[in-house]
């Protein structure tokens, strides 16, 4: 490196590589805080968070390897979003600024984005980001149920949790009397900022050992390599418009998605013009912020799967979504299932690639499903835990699917023993089962969990579910067998005989009460016979 403070091309590729990967590693660090300071299962155990560094404009500069991945291109937006509302020259240290606004953060009410400014001689230098899903943000249980974003919990704006360092104890206190368990809400939110507190001191002993006082050169240096490559391989499809369209359950009533892909030189416009208009209730709408990051994504898989994630991989991609559809709702739609949407787009994706990109898709997926356990214990304290049920990953060429995998999230199938700590309920059976699609590469086996209530506890217990794949199942690609569909039983009934299910709130009441979650196993790559 010739000169820490000069443009990008006189950063050399031996010192450069070592740069990012030290900024890599601060973020990286930051993940692991959240992970050991956390105390919620959604967070603690199923990892679903996000962390992030950026640069003074708001530009991600390096992504933690194990953050939640549709949450890279959604992180730079709520630093824009912060900066935008109170610019740098405003912001003191000690100042740390929230905001869980879908149309900003991550698309659901549950996302809470806690982003700390980072000082180097007085002057912003760069921010340090968390994403991370809260436990409970209030609102009704059932998502099936809701019918705008009011009811589905406490919405704030762009905000200041701390002021130079002092709490704002207004916003505390409207946190703490919105929610359902308020210690773990409000420790978890915390854990983020102690995660962002290792950020700034990482960062800065970084900037004094390499003697920066900015990361703009070093930014843009990154940033342009992920770029290029991103180019490079856009570059190598053969110019044209790649299309497809594929059914999605709605709420109760199936719903299109569809997608032109146009590939022009090194750059690519996505456009799901045609996709059903944005729905009253069920939760299933996605903000533009949302669409964009689950196109961006599993376009970067494709691609350039090998370059870590930062600004640069966004911008040879324009996504298009019309106002009001199912893809760029407006408030106040309800969107905190957005998930049952937003998962559908790689493999429409992927469809519409498939003869461009034959070695490099896979068939679809059984998805990841979670059902949510809530009950009160002796006092009548509220009791809350998350289950992730991972289901069959597809096949691609050359390789089978994957199993218990939650692609495209990245969270974490939650260890019983957790759960059962948590809420009154035990596991009776965590298993897989063969209800994957066959292929000359097969997709992987799907799950199937049974929960009954601990013996002596004679309180109802709710579990609150908005089931996928109950008329869909993970179709198969160039011939191969899709996958069987979902399916939830109570006492061995199925619960949604017609392909749909009104309401997502089981009660178990009785010691011999038995719930039930059969998740998809992936579908398979080519005919079985090949």
């Amino acid at each position: 490196m010739t000169n820490p403070h000069g443009s990008a091309t006189e950063f050399d590729p031996v010192s450069l590589e070592i740069m990012w990967s030290r900024l890599i590693n601060i973020a990286d660090e930051m993940w692991t805080t959240v992970l050991r300071t956390a105390v919620s299962t959604i967070i603690g155990a199923a990892q679903d968070f996000g962390c992030e560094l950026h640069d003074r404009n708001g530009d991600s500069l390096a992504h933690s390897y194990r953050s939640m991945p549709v949450f890279n291109l959604i992180m730079p937006e709520v630093v824009r979003a912060i900066i935008a509302k109170y610019p740098r020259a405003e912001m003191q240290p000690g100042d740390v600024f929230t905001t869980n606004d879908p149309w900003i953060c991550a698309g659901h009410l549950d996302d809470i984005a806690v982003v700390t400014p980072i000082f180097v001689d007085g002057e912003v230098v760069a921010f340090a980001n968390t994403v991370a899903h809260t436990s409970s943000i209030g609102g009704a249980l059932d998502g099936i149920r809701v019918k705008d974003l009011h009811e589905e919990g406490l919405f704030f704006p762009v905000l200041k949790l701390y002021d130079r360092g002092e709490p704002n104890e207004t916003l505390f206190e409207i946190i703490k009397h919105n929610v359902r368990q308020p210690e773990m809400v409000i420790t978890d939110i915390e854990a983020q900022v102690a995660a962002n507190v290792v950020a700034e001191r990482r960062l800065t002993e970084f900037m004094r050992e390499y003697g920066l006082t900015s990361l703009e050169a070093l930014g843009e240096a990154v940033q342009a390599r992920t770029e290029r490559a991103m180019r490079d391989e856009i570059a190598a499809i053969e110019d044209g418009v790649y299309e497809a369209e594929e059914m999605i359950e709605g709420n109760g009533t199936p719903l299109t998605l569809k997608v032109a892909i146009t590939v022009a030189g090194d750059s690519m416009i996505v456009d799901y013009a045609g996709t059903a208009d944005q729905t009253l209730g069920g939760g299933i709408n996605c903000t533009f912020n949302y669409t964009r990051a689950h196109t961006v994504y599993p376009l970067k898989c494709l691609l350039s799967p090998g370059v870590p994630n930062n600004e640069g991989s966004f911008k040879p991609i324009e996504v298009r979504a019309d106002e009001r559809s199912l893809l760029n709702a407006l408030p106040p739609a309800s969107v905190n299932s957005r998930t049952k949407t937003g998962w559908h787009l790689h493999t429409l994706i992927f469809r519409a690639l498939a003869d461009a990109l034959p070695e490099r898709i896979q068939a679809g997926n059984g998805l990841m499903y979670a059902f949510r356990a809530y009950a009160r214990d002796a006092d009548g304290n509220p009791q809350n835990a998350h289950f992730i049920c991972g289901g069959g990953r597809g096949a691609g060429y050359g390789n089978e699917g994957r199993t218990r995998n939650c692609f495209p999230s990245s969270a974490g199938n939650v260890p019983v023993e957790i759960f059962e700590n948590r809420v009154p309920l035990l596991i009776d059976e965590d298993t897989l089962v063969d209800n994957h699609g066959r292929g000359r590469w097969n997709g992987a086996q799907g799950q199937r969990v049974t929960v009954r209530k601990l013996p002596g506890y004679d309180v109802p217990v709710q579990i609150y579910i908005h089931p996928d794949r109950l008329r869909f199942p993970a179709p198969g690609v160039f011939g191969g067998e899709s996958s069987a569909t979902n399916q939830f039983l109570k006492n061995g009934e199925n619960l949604a005989t017609d392909g749909a299910m009104q309401s997502g709130e089981i009660s178990l009441d009785d010691p011999d009460d038995r719930f039930t979650s059969i998740i998809a196993g992936g579908a398979g790559y080519m005919p079985p016979e090949d």
